[in-house]
């Protein structure tokens, strides 16, 4: 007997769906009715499906923590592609010359932006992913509901299309340049003592955290303290996407990575307002910060996952 064989095979981690259409001798009844067509389409529909909602393990990124104690345990970044460090306990920067204490601040922070770019771009595609799993009235798992939950509360929106935009990131290059700002160039207190690259202020008892030398209206200031450089990027971003005064940044964000366009929606960060921006500016062109930009994690420190692994 002839057969005519559609075979769609699905797996993801919580099922395996096997469906076969045959019997060729059905085939023709099929056409004439017009069911046939129905079945091919049914079958897209489902192959489309659980495509999206197939679960496949993270790409692992390969991460080295590094205790700075002299300047030869900074990784110098001679090139575009950049080794995952994440450095803490830096104390040494204003102890160098101006344009090695520059570079060397270069090197230790943007690994450490680029490690945060990464982690978010995965929050952000999970986002996603999961957007598209409702749209296609899909349910998520106990652990997604869990993930988005704590998105929907870092990013201050219960909007999913909104959540997205404010996980758009700054520039790399804004980034360096307000990490070059508010702490120096990696000379400031907070930065050495806290690990606090721009600054961030504490408003609870519960976080770790130093005391501000300065007070303002008679009150103490604290600003946080972090294992390493990563939680103060990972706040630094948080400010600029869920703050009310930067909506008019995310907005611009949105539509244009141009830095200096951007950073005239900053005065609001610092008391110096058009000062600061200008400074901003400054640094940007005076350092040549756009070009980094285009830098990259290596793709040497990923661990991807097999095909075995993709099919399980």
């Amino acid at each position: 007997m002839n057969l005519f064989v559609i075979s769609g095979v699905f797996k993801s981690k919580c099922c395996y769906i096997q469906i076969d259409i045959f019997r060729s001798s059905m085939l023709s009844e099929l056409l004439q009715s017009g069911k046939f067509w129905l079945v091919v389409s049914l079958i897209i529909i489902i192959s489309g499906i659980f495509f999206l909602s197939k679960e496949v393990e993270k790409t692992v990124l390969l991460i080295d923590h590094v205790t700075v104690e002299k300047e030869e345990d900074i990784k110098i970044i001679s090139d575009s592609l950049v080794a995952p460090v994440l450095y803490t306990h830096v104390q040494l920067l204003d102890r160098l010359d101006g344009e090695v204490r520059k570079k060397r601040f270069i090197d230790i922070v943007l690994p450490t932006v680029l490690i945060y770019r990464h982690q978010l771009s995965e929050r952000r595609e999970r986002v996603e992913t999961l957007k598209e799993k409702a749209r296609h009235s899909q349910l998520w798992t106990g652990s997604d509901s869990l993930f988005m939950e704590n998105q929907y509360i870092n990013y201050r929106t219960r909007n999913v299309d909104e959540l997205i935009k404010r996980m758009d990131p700054p520039p790399v290059s804004l980034a360096l340049a307000q990490a070059a700002v508010e702490s120096g160039w990696g000379s400031s207190r907070f930065f050495k003592e806290a690990n606090n690259i721009f600054g961030v202020w504490s408003f609870s008892s519960s976080d770790e955290r130093i005391l501000a030398s300065q007070s303002r209206d008679g009150k103490s200031i604290y600003l946080k303290k972090y294992p390493d450089l990563l939680g103060s990027v990972e706040d630094y971003h948080l400010v600029l996407a869920k703050g009310e005064p930067y909506s008019e940044f995310r907005d611009c964000i949105h539509r244009t990575n141009n830095v200096f366009e951007l950073i005239w929606y900053l005065r609001i960060y610092s008391e110096k307002r058009d000062q600061y921006v200008i400074m901003l500016r400054n640094i940007i062109t005076a350092n040549g910060l756009t070009k980094f930009d285009d830098y990259r994690l290596d793709p040497d420190y990923f661990i991807y996952p097999s095909e075995e692994e993709i099919n399980l």
